[in-house]
């Protein structure tokens, strides 16, 4: 998605938990192919967003700076097109004046 959408303003940053040592993160990055920032969490991080249990969680923040939603396990492609796509901008051209 970060690929698909990065000229539309998507931006996904990735917050390890339960916590792991920077080696271990990347090792993972590389193994992956990640091409987005990842950034080491803790229990107190994830619990700014989330006190359940399930992982992976997607929080999706927009433009402001605002918390749109909370998708607990796994982001399906419904829900990227329900939740996430709209707040997308279209990439336009500076208009002439």
């Amino acid at each position: 998605m970060q690929r698909e959408y990065r000229d539309r303003g998507l931006q996904i940053i990735g917050i390890t938990y339960p916590p792991q040592t920077l080696a271990q993160v990347r090792r993972f990055v590389t193994k992956m192919g990640i091409n987005y920032p990842i950034a080491l969490g803790n229990k107190e991080t994830k619990a700014l967003f989330d006190d359940g249990d399930v992982l992976p969680i997607t929080v999706i923040i927009d433009r402001e700076g605002k918390v749109r939603g909370i998708v607990q396990g796994i982001l399906y492609s419904e829900e990227f097109e329900e939740k996430i796509r709209p707040l997308l901008m279209s990439v336009t051209q500076p208009s002439a004046r």
